[in-house]
Order: C-alpha cells, then sequence, then structure tokens
C-alpha cells in the first residue's frame, strides 16, 4: 500500500506529507519516527539517527532533543542548515526534509518539552558529555543520582523544503515542495 498515488493532486500529497510527520511526532511504532538528521562536521557530512518527537503542522516546524554537550549542537551553531531522511519500508516512501535548526537550551521551549517527557531522561543525564572516550562501559553509562534538565537541548527544524519519493512498480512519484514559496513540482525520480 502506498502513501502517495498517482491520481493524488499537490494539496492532498501535502496533507498526507504533513500528517505522516505528525503522527510520527505521536506514535513511537511509526516508520518515521526514527530519522536521519545530516549536519556538515569539518567539512564532511555528518548523520546519525534522531527521534522525531514532534511536529507542528501549521508552521511545518519538527522537533528533535538532544544533550547539549552533544557534537551536533557544536555543529549547529557553526551551521543550522540541515537535512533530514526517512525511510517506510513498507510503505516505499522516502522523505527528505531541508531546513534550519533553532537550539532551545534553558529556555521556554526547552523547558516545555522538558515537562512532556515521560521517559527517556537519563539520556540527558549522563556524568560524561556524549562521545567522551572513557576506560569501560560502566564508566560510559554513569547517570546522575537525581534527573534535571541542565543539558537537555530542543532542536527545532523549520522545514523549508520536503521532497517525497514514492516508489512504485508502475512508476514512481518524486515532489518537491517549497514552503519557503509556497510551491509544488513533480521531479523525475
Amino acid at each position: 500500500m502506498s502513501l502517495i498515488n498517482p491520481e493524488d493532486n499537490f494539496k492532498e500529497i501535502k496533507s498526507t506529507l504533513l500528517n505522516v510527520l505528525n503522527r510520527a511526532g505521536n506514535d513511537s511504532h511509526s516508520a518515521f519516527r526514527f530519522i536521519i538528521l545530516n549536519t556538515i562536521s569539518d567539512g564532511y557530512p555528518n548523520s546519525r539517527y534522531v527521534v522525531l518527537r514532534k511536529f507542528k503542522i501549521d508552521t511545518q516546524e519538527l522537533f528533535i532533543y538532544t544533550d547539549s554537550r552533544s557534537n551536533k549542537i557544536k555543529e549547529l551553531k557553526e551551521n543550522p542548515l540541515v537535512s533530514v531522511l526517512a525511510y517506510d519500508e513498507q510503505k516505499k516512501c522516502q522523505i527528505k526534509l531541508k531546513g534550519k535548526i533553532s537550539i532551545h537550551h534553558q529556555d521556554q521551549v526547552a523547558k516545555e518539552h522538558w515537562g512532556t517527557l515521560l521517559g527517556g531522561k537519563e539520556s540527558y543525564n549522563t556524568q560524561g558529555q556524549p562521545g567522551k572516550k572513557v576506560n569501560s562501559l560502566e564508566d560510559a553509562n554513569q547517570i546522575k543520582n537525581e534527573y534535571d534538565d541542565k543539558y537537555f537541548a530542543v532542536l527545532a527544524l523549520e522545514v523549508r523544503q520536503a521532497e517525497v519519493l514514492q516508489l512504485n512498480k508502475d512508476g514512481h512519484i518524486r515532489i518537491l515542495f517549497d514552503f519557503e514559496k509556497d510551491r509544488a513540482s513533480y521531479l523525475v525520480p
């Protein structure tokens, strides 16, 4: 079963895209929940899986949580332009997003998201900085005794472009949405 069909118009496809992203922010079983965030580090692309925590349909804004000490924060401060890639294997649909990230740490946005975080607070309460070399696995997994939001950060991605590729044996469908210019166009797959 495809996500996008040949008879769908741009308005229907855009609505489907935004609703799928919104659902991914609320449904831990969504295929689009785990996405690949691409930044630039020392001139090279740097990719990692992250969790899509929330998506706002009205502003096309996507939210990701991270530890403020992580390397991605440094990379994003140097260059906030990113791409995100997601794929649903069952529906054979790829979504690629491009936009600009705003970092929220120890501000109202971060506090609001921290307040809604039910589980996983230990991920933002490790003793050491993410990526730091340690002597043992035990040292790597040292968690603070009490959880707080000191290192909790929210990455807000203002999605400027979205590209959808629907694979189909009868013919692939590839569409580019430019949210800044409010345009859509078909692309050669």
